[in-house]
């Protein structure tokens, strides 16, 4: 067995396999452990009497710190993510005036938005036409208040 583990490409070649087996099975975890693996290969490269324990102890260690840095990424990866304005398109209309597309129905109906309409909440007696200001997002649906006519 210990001189199954005296050639460092059985380790390199066990890291591919596993961090080419994520594709197939994803999970995240195989790749950051295919990475502990190809990291001992490289060292037994470097240092070729290592010994079968230390192999074995730095391949758990290499693992550790693979896989808690790749959670680190993660967890990092999805705060940048979370601060992106794309696909917030609903967001961005907050403060904005638009029209009543359609009279408001028991608080509910639509308002313009360029070409389209988008769903909306707001006060019982809102009319078409009338111009409204985006006051928030509620559960998908905008919520808004009807502007009071500008004078002149």
């Amino acid at each position: 067995m210990a001189t199954l583990f005296a050639n460092p490409w059985y380790w390199i070649i066990a890291g591919a396999v596993l961090a080419g087996l994520e594709i197939v099975v994803p999970g995240v975890l195989l790749l950051w452990i295919g990475l502990g693996a190809v990291l001992v290969g490289l060292l037994l490269a470097a240092i070729p009497d290592l010994p079968l324990a230390w192999q074995l102890l730095v391949f758990a260690g290499a693992m550790i710190a693979s896989i808690s840095s790749g959670f680190f990424l993660q967890r990092h990866g999805r705060s940048a993510q979370a601060a992106s304005p794309l696909n917030r398109e609903l967001e961005g209309l907050v403060g904005r005036q638009l029209l009543a597309a359609v009279d408001f129905s028991v608080g509910q109906g639509r308002v313009r938005v360029g070409d389209t309409t988008y769903p909306a909440i707001g006060e019982d007696s809102i009319a078409a036409g009338t111009s409204v200001r985006v006051v928030a997002i509620d559960a998908g649906r905008l919520r808004v208040i009807a502007e009071p006519p500008s004078p002149g």
